[in-house]
């Protein structure tokens, strides 16, 4: 065998891999490398020496461990984890944790950034100097935030929300330079915007699809440097310039949109995809429109509804595999984005997400 490539056998038979492949999906699974159940052989890290980074799932099974005695393992990358976790052994520098399921999470002296993506209801996180180092990144489907104690100092939030959020839900955070909220639906809105009185060190406001603004309801902030609007009224953004012209504070304002285009493409997930191409974003959105009417025309649990669920879902596929053979511009953050919509329909008829998975996967040609 190649110097370049070795056996290895984490417990679902061997497998042959680059020696300095970086980056190890150890996702458990009927045909990964990880078997679904029963003992992990955690040695055969060892045979991989370039391994930077670690994709995993569900409960811990010695992962931790095994990660802790290779400190050239960086990031970590766990969805559907279980209960307490203590990395302090590690020397890891991102953590991403998704799912619920999460308890008290203890971090590393070395960690720079974490992701909670859909955390549970009160996350539990301790972190050196209560996350003063930390970029933390917390993306949250609902609008229900609760950023843990134990990251109290962070000085750079990233949040990623439904469609609306309170500004009282940060006020604890007493080190905050640097703020961007991104809203996934509309209307996009900042409530209690009072509260941003608070973080007198915030430099930096940026705010994403936030349509619902008020704009004159932003508190003044003495630190304030920059603020940043993608994705907002145009009427907002006359304003907002309007009123920090000649301060101190740099606007700036990308994809401003009138009432008309709002009317249009508010509710539809694809409409930033015209931005990149009129004709494909038109056709996209358009493609998304025909199948929410499709699904909105469903009754749950009536005789059919299964079979009309699967037949309007399958057309919104059909529809973007044929947009994409013509333009070609579905990449990867588009594809998710595409199961994103696709399994938001799915679940207004109470589709199984299993089920819903299969259903986008056959015959998708993007």
């Amino acid at each position: 065998m190649s110097d370049d490539y070795v056996e290895v056998d984490f417990g679902a038979g061997l497998r042959r891999l680059p020696r300095w492949q970086q980056v190890l999906d150890l996702t458990p699974h009927r045909d990964g490398l990880v078997p679904a159940e029963g003992p992990v052989d955690w040695s055969q890290l060892d045979l991989l020496p370039g391994c930077l980074t670690v994709d995993w799932a569900g409960p811990q099974r010695g992962v931790v461990e095994a990660i802790a005695r290779h400190p050239t393992i960086r990031f970590l990358y766990w969805r559907d984890a279980v209960g307490d976790v203590d990395l302090r052994s590690t020397n890891l520098g991102t953590v991403q944790f998704e799912g619920p399921g999460l308890g008290n999470v203890r971090l590393p002296e070395s960690v720079e950034t974490l992701l909670l993506l859909d955390p549970p209801a009160a996350p539990q996180v301790e972190a050196p100097d209560e996350g003063h180092g930390l970029d933390l990144r917390y993306f949250q489907s609902g609008s229900e935030v609760l950023v843990p104690d134990g990251l109290r100092r962070t000085r750079t939030l990233w949040l990623r929300v439904g469609g609306t959020v309170s500004a009282a839900a940060l006020s604890h955070l007493t080190d905050l330079e640097q703020l961007i909220i991104t809203f996934d639906d509309p209307p996009g809105t900042l409530t209690e915007l009072s509260e941003l009185r608070w973080h007198d060190r915030l430099r930096t406001l940026r705010l994403d699809d936030a349509f619902g603004l008020d704009s004159e309801g932003l508190p003044d902030l003495p630190g304030l440097r920059r603020l940043e609007l993608s994705g907002t009224r145009r009427t907002t953004a006359a304003v907002v310039k309007g009123r920090y012209k000649g301060s101190g504070v740099t606007v700036s304002v990308s994809g401003a949109k009138g009432e008309s285009w709002l009317a249009e493409h508010m509710d539809n997930p694809f409409r930033d995809w015209i931005e990149d191409s009129k004709g494909f974003g038109r056709a996209a959105a358009g493609a998304y429109a025909r199948a929410r009417r499709a699904v909105e025309a469903i009754v749950p649990e009536t005789p059919g509804a299964l079979a009309a669920a699967e037949q309007g879902l399958r057309g919104l596929v059909a529809d973007l595999s044929s947009i994409n053979d013509k333009y070609e511009l579905i990449d990867t953050l588009y594809r998710e984005q595409a199961w994103d919509a696709f399994r938001a329909l799915a679940a207004r008829l109470q589709v199984p997400e299993q089920q819903a998975e299969e259903w986008f996967d056959s015959g998708r040609r993007f």
